[in-house]
C-alpha cells in the first residue's frame, strides 16, 4: 500500500498543487469536475502515475489534525475540510468567503491559544495593530472586508520581505517593521458573491466557505448523528486517532530501520541488533497494517450506519435555504446559520423519541422541525408573506422527494405565454375566458399531463364555465375526467390559468 502510494506521487502533487492554486473559490460540485474531469484526466494524459480516486484532504491533512480542526469548529463535511486544508498548507494568505460566520469561527478557536488581534479596516489602531502582530508574531483576523483591500496590506499579502542578514522585516506604508514568522493573516468577508480584483485573486488564496444545500445537508447529518448515535460518534473519533497512531508507528519505523542501517558498521548480516529489529519491526508493520485495514471497514459500517438518518438532514437542509431565500423577498429577513443549527437541536431533543423504529423516529423528527421552523419563522414574517413561506416549505420538500413536475411547476410560476397566435385555437367562450387566460389554457395543452386540455374546454365549455364561476373553484371537482387525473398542484394550475 505504501509502496502503492509513494509510486502515485508525480500525478497527486500535480494536482494537489493545482487543488490549492485554483479550487478555493468554487463550490463542492465544480471542485469535483475539475479534479475527476479535468486534472486527474490531464494528468493521466501525460503518462503522469496517479491515485483512481484523488482526495485533496487525505493527501494534505493528518487524520488528527482535521479531527483538532472539527473541536475547533470547522464542519465535519468534505467541502469544509477541503477549505481548512487550503487555509492551512497555501503559500497564500487566506481571503474567506464567510457569509454564515463559520470561518471566522473556527480561526478565532484555532488561534485561541496565540493571543490572535481581530480587527477590521474601519478601526482607527488597524494599521498599528497589524504592525504589532506583524513583529510580535501574533495571528491576524482581519473580518468583515468588502471588495476592496486597504493598500497597507498590499506588501503583507506580497510577501514583499526584506532581507538584511539574518533579519526579516517588511515596509507597512512609511515605515519598515520587524517580520516573525510566527506572524498569520486570515481575511474574511460576509458578501456571498464578491467580486475581487485580479491582483487580489493573485496575491490571496480566495477560499469559499459558503454553505451550500449540499454541504449543509452534510454538517447536519453529523449534528443529528452525534445526538441520535453518540456510539457512532465515538467510534468515529476512536478510529481517527487509532488510524493516526497506526501511521505514526509506521513512520517512526521507517526512521529508525533508515537510521541503523545508515550509522551500522561491516557486514549487515553480522549485525544482531539490526536483523531483530528488522523482524521486529515486521511484524509490528503487519500488525499495524491489520489494523489499519479493520478501521477502513469500521470507519465503512458507521458511514453506513450514518446514512441512516440521512432523511432529517435533507430535510433540515432545505428548509434552511427556503429561509435563506426569504431575503429576495425583503433583504430585512436574515436569518443566522448558528441560530437554525440550535433549533435543529432543540428538535432533535423535543421531538418524539422511538428507539426501536427508526424510520418512526426520522418521521416523527422531521414532522416536528418542520413546524418549528414555520412558527419560529413566521414571528418575523410580514402577514402577507406567510402564505409564501408555507407553500416554498411545502414545494421544496415536495421537489427533494421527485413528487412535483418542474415542468408544471415553472408553468405554475410563469403561466403560458403564446408567441405565434395565427396556429392558436379559437377562443371557445371569449365573454368569459379572457385572451390572457386562454393563452394560458393553449399552452398548458402542450404540457404532458394536461394534453387534450384544448379540446375538453372545445367540447365542455359549459361545465368549465360553471367550474370557473364558482367562490372557491379550487375546493369543488374539475370538469369530465380531469378531476381524477389532477393532483393538488395540478389543480391550482387550472385556477392560474384563468383566475
Amino acid at each position: 500500500l505504501f509502496e502503492e502510494q509513494i509510486g502515485f506521487l508525480p500525478g497527486d502533487c500535480v494536482v494537489a498543487a493545482a487543488f490549492l492554486s485554483y479550487a478555493g473559490p468554487f463550490p463542492s460540485e465544480y471542485r469535483d469536475v475539475l479534479v475527476r474531469q479535468t486534472w486527474l484526466s490531464q494528468v493521466r494524459a501525460l503518462n503522469l502515475p496517479s491515485a483512481a480516486e484523488f482526495n485533496f484532504a487525505d493527501f494534505l491533512a493528518n487524520p488528527s489534525d482535521v479531527r483538532d480542526w472539527n473541536i475547533q469548529g470547522l464542519p465535519a463535511d468534505d467541502f469544509s475540510t477541503e477549505n481548512g486544508v487550503t487555509v492551512t498548507r497555501g503559500r497564500r494568505w487566506p481571503l474567506m468567503i464567510d457569509p454564515q460566520g463559520q470561518a471566522n469561527k473556527w480561526v478565532k478557536n484555532m488561534e485561541a491559544s496565540k493571543n490572535p488581534k481581530i480587527v477590521n479596516q474601519q478601526m482607527s489602531d488597524f494599521v498599528r495593530t497589524i504592525e504589532n502582530a506583524i513583529t510580535f508574531g501574533n495571528p491576524v483576523l482581519l473580518q468583515d472586508v468588502l471588495e476592496e483591500l486597504d493598500p497597507v496590506l498590499e506588501p503583507v499579502l506580497a510577501k514583499n520581505f526584506i532581507k538584511k542578514g539574518n533579519n526579516i522585516s517588511i515596509k507597512l506604508g512609511d515605515k519598515e517593521v520587524d517580520y516573525s514568522p510566527d506572524f498569520r493573516l486570515y481575511i474574511t468577508t460576509k458578501l456571498a458573491n464578491p467580486h475581487y480584483t485580479p491582483e487580489v485573486s493573485t496575491k490571496a488564496t480566495i477560499v469559499n466557505f459558503a454553505v451550500k444545500e449540499q454541504g449543509l445537508e452534510a454538517q447536519l447529518l453529523n449534528t443529528v448523528v452525534k445526538k441520535e448515535r453518540p456510539d457512532l460518534d465515538k467510534s468515529k473519533n476512536e478510529l481517527v486517532i487509532k488510524v493516526a497512531q497506526g501511521k505514526r508507528t509506521q513512520v517512526e519505523l521507517e526512521d529508525q530501520i533508515l537510521h541503523m542501517l545508515s550509522t551500522a558498521t561491516g557486514s549487515l548480516l553480522d549485525n544482531v541488533e539490526l536483523i531483530e529489529t528488522l523482524d521486529k519491526s515486521k511484524t509490528i508493520w503487519e500488525e499495524v497494517n491489520e489494523s489499519l485495514i479493520v478501521a477502513e471497514e469500521t470507519s465503512k459500517k458507521i458511514v453506513v450506519a450514518s446514512a441512516a438518518y440521512r432523511p432529517c438532514s435533507v430535510r433540515a437542509s432545505i428548509l434552511y435555504f427556503v429561509l435563506n431565500d426569504l431575503s429576495k423577498i425583503d433583504p430585512m429577513y436574515q436569518f443566522s446559520l448558528d441560530a437554525y443549527n440550535e433549533l435543529f437541536l432543540m428538535s432533535i431533543q423535543k421531538s418524539p423519541q422511538n428507539k426501536d423504529n427508526l424510520q418512526e423516529r426520522i418521521k416523527a423528527l422531521n414532522d416536528y422541525h418542520t413546524y418549528a421552523v414555520y412558527k419560529y419563522t413566521t414571528r418575523a414574517l410580514f402577514e402577507c408573506h406567510k402564505l409564501l413561506l408555507s407553500l416554498q416549505m411545502c414545494v421544496r420538500i415536495l421537489q427533494s422527494a421527485n413528487q412535483v413536475n418542474n415542468e408544471e411547476w415553472q408553468y405554475f410560476l410563469r403561466g403560458g405565454q403564446v408567441l405565434d397566435k395565427a396556429q392558436q385555437p379559437k377562443n371557445p367562450a371569449p365573454h368569459w375566458i379572457s385572451e390572457e387566460s386562454w393563452d394560458n389554457i393553449t399552452e398548458l395543452d402542450n404540457l404532458p399531463h394536461f394534453k387534450g386540455v384544448v379540446q375538453s374546454f372545445e367540447q365542455s365549455v359549459g361545465s368549465w364555465e360553471d367550474w370557473y364561476r364558482k367562490k372557491e373553484p379550487e375546493t369543488e371537482a374539475l370538469p369530465g375526467e380531469w378531476e381524477a387525473k389532477c393532483n393538488e398542484l395540478q389543480r391550482m394550475i387550472f385556477v392560474r390559468s384563468l383566475r
